[in-house]
């Protein structure tokens, strides 16, 4: 049979003591008379002697299987393979250009500046010092890197401007505990308000007039930091609660005033949301399925039979298994069989059926999950290399 080749060595009670070989081919090996031929040097995968007794050599090829990317789920950034696999955003503003330039942590923990447009869809990675665009992510000519632009701040709990080096400190009126602030349009301020009834965002003159209030739905993710257009009536807000960060984008359509005090409408232009994914537990209401998906600790599957086992059929149980390079197959005993996916830094992974011959996998590193069907997975034949002594060293 045609395929990958896995091979372990097995003690004396059926444990698997060492993968002599995994996903290997012909040309891993010495080409005898009668087969294959490979050498064991005696130790087990720890890289210690095995004591001395009868082992067995035995394992399975792995004919050719589908892996087909079927979805991503929890992360609403991740709309294509090449997209960045973000798990948190840390900054963001409009450019000139009308594109965003989104300051951010990926799945890893190392920190990126990337192109967005206003949709939210990935445009590059903008080369820029982490320091400089973590102080404040600004105009990337190298003018403006030299001498960053105006920024309005909360420090020691009141909003201040920082400009050419110094600060301003700004007095705003009905504030309780402002989180975030930024500058707008004709240099007005955005502030993030605390109060006992909620969360709100208000917008001031520089001179502390009061303009306009955007209300919060307490039910909604709370904003935690806000970015102002300084060319139009648009915002950009960071919201949180308990295993969810949103990032949306409001556009003023009208503003009128009712008992003095300015009602606006606002219209959403951008939402993208980024769910926690540590656990599949935390996700497994989030995968888009009419009846909740059950992950399997092992699936069983029947093999294609060996000649020269006359043809006796043989079941298998698998299991998916993960490491630093992505998911792989795996035996119920331990022995790797076949590479599905190539995903570093794997948080987790599960599969089970849902009907049919394929099944699905569920990944995730944190940052997104990954839904994957694997097709032909039976295609697979158990071969016997037999019973050897080994003397111990």
């Amino acid at each position: 049979m045609d395929g990958a080749l896995s091979l372990g060595i097995y003690d004396k009670k059926g444990k698997l003591v060492r993968v002599l070989a995994r996903e290997a081919t012909k040309k891993d090996f010495f080409v005898g008379l009668n087969g294959f031929i490979t050498n064991w040097d005696g130790k087990d995968d720890a890289g210690k002697p095995a004591p001395a007794g009868t082992y067995s050599a035995r394992g399975f090829a792995v004919g050719e299987l589908s892996v087909e990317g079927e979805a991503y789920h929890g992360n609403d950034w991740m709309i294509a393979d090449d997209s960045p696999r973000l798990s948190r955003v840390l900054a963001l503003e409009l450019r000139a250009s009308g594109r965003l330039a989104l300051w951010a942590e990926n799945a890893d923990g190392k920190k990126q500046l990337v192109r967005a447009d206003q949709a939210g869809e990935f445009a590059g990675e903008i080369p820029l010092d982490p320091q400089i665009a973590a102080l404040a992510i600004g105009d990337d000519t190298a003018a403006a890197l030299k001498e960053p632009p105006p920024r309005a701040v909360i420090a020691e709990g009141k909003v201040v401007i920082v400009e050419k080096g110094e600060t301003h400190p700004l007095a705003l009126p009905d504030l309780t505990k402002p989180l975030d602030a930024s500058l707008g349009r004709e240099d007005r301020v955005w502030v993030i308000d605390q109060t006992a009834g909620g969360t709100a965002v208000k917008e001031f003159s520089r001179a502390g007039e009061f303009h306009r209030r955007l209300a919060i739905d307490p039910a909604e993710p709370a904003p935690v930091r806000i970015f102002a257009s300084r060319t139009s009536d648009l915002i950009f807000l960071i919201e949180e609660k308990p295993g969810l960060q949103r990032v949306r984008g409001l556009a003023l359509e009208t503003a009128t005033t009712k008992d003095g005090e300015a009602t606006s409408t606002w219209k959403t232009v951008l939402s993208k949301a980024i769910a926690a994914t540590d656990t599949f537990a935390a996700v497994a209401d989030k995968l888009a399925r009419p009846q909740p998906f059950k992950p399997e600790a092992k699936i069983r599957v029947r093999l294609v039979p060996n000649p020269l086992f006359q043809d006796a059929s043989h079941d298998l149980d698998v299991q998916i298994a993960l490491d630093a390079k992505g998911t792989f197959l795996r035996t119920a005993d331990g022995l790797p069989l076949r590479t599905l996916t190539e995903t570093p830094a794997l948080k987790w992974a599960v599969l089970g059926r849902e009907g049919g011959k394929a099944v699905t996998i569920f990944q995730s590193d944190g940052a997104v999950v990954e839904e994957f069907k694997v097709l032909r997975i039976a295609n697979t034949m158990a071969f016997d290399a037999g019973e050897y002594e080994w003397a111990g060293k």
